[in-house]
């Protein structure tokens, strides 16, 4: 994942990173006090700044990652978020590969994120790491899970080069309800197409939907606009954030 917070310094945006901003923000605010996080190939920390700035009631930070020099990266960061907002929640971390046992120290998670990292694990290590997130959920533990949306039969051509595995709705779906887990939302993160989101739009609000978003294409830059034109239907979407829970 692109280290979107330097991006946006130099004045360069992209979709996916104002994508990125914003289901983070969208998980920290849904953090409740006295949370366990536990972060899912959790690269260089970018959840970390949202948590220190919007739900530094949480009781502790878990990242989780397979690569040292992330986890490098992302100790670097506390330290600088630690010395700006003074925060009391407890930061560990694992280096480990999310597919495989966990270690003991990983605590069940009452918020678990796994955030535009899933399509860049193999299919079968992707079912494998499911398992161990559904094995690592507290009772009432939410999973945030964010992951593109790609058309057609496996294996399907990949959006992103830098990606290994691109699951779709039909097929994640079966896949999540074996690991013993159940969708309670669905949220677009970035659009299927202008065309496409203006017709779900339509069907599902009423013309005067699709109207205010023809409306904003013409007023708003296209890095802002394209995180939100498919929030409300994730069925014109190119990326999905998915929030779920263990089921009863």
């Amino acid at each position: 994942m692109d280290d979107f917070y330097t991006a946006l310094f130099h004045g360069h945006v992209k979709p996916s990173g104002i994508m990125n901003f914003l289901q983070h923000q969208y998980i920290a605010e849904r953090c409740k006090p006295g949370a366990d996080v536990v972060d899912v190939c959790c690269g260089r920390g970018l959840q970390l700044p949202t948590l220190y700035k919007s739900a530094p009631h949480i009781a502790s930070y878990t990242g989780l990652d397979i690569a040292p020099e992330n986890l490098r990266e992302a100790r670097a960061m506390v330290g600088r978020l630690e010395e700006h907002y003074q925060s009391t929640f407890s930061v560990d971390w694992a280096t480990t590969d999310v597919s495989e046992p966990w270690p003991a120290s990983v605590p069940l998670a009452d918020v678990m994120i796994n955030t535009s990292a899933f399509e860049h694990l193999p299919r079968e290590r992707g079912v494998l790491c499911l398992r161990q997130m559904a094995d690592h959920l507290a009772p009432g533990g939410v999973l945030y899970l964010s992951t593109p949306e790609s058309p057609g039969p496996a294996p399907r051509p990949l959006q992103y080069r830098v990606h290994v595995y691109e699951w779709n709705r039909e097929e994640l779906e079966p896949e999540l309800d074996a690991a013993g887990l159940e969708i309670i939302e669905a949220l677009g993160l970035l659009p299927a197409g202008g065309e496409v989101v203006s017709a779900a739009l339509g069907e599902r609000f009423g013309a005067g939907a699709a109207a205010l978003f023809a409306r904003l294409q013409d007023v708003v830059p296209e890095a802002f606009l394209a995180p939100l034109a498919s929030a409300a239907v994730p069925e014109a979407a190119s990326e999905i954030l998915y929030v779920c829970r263990r089921r009863a």
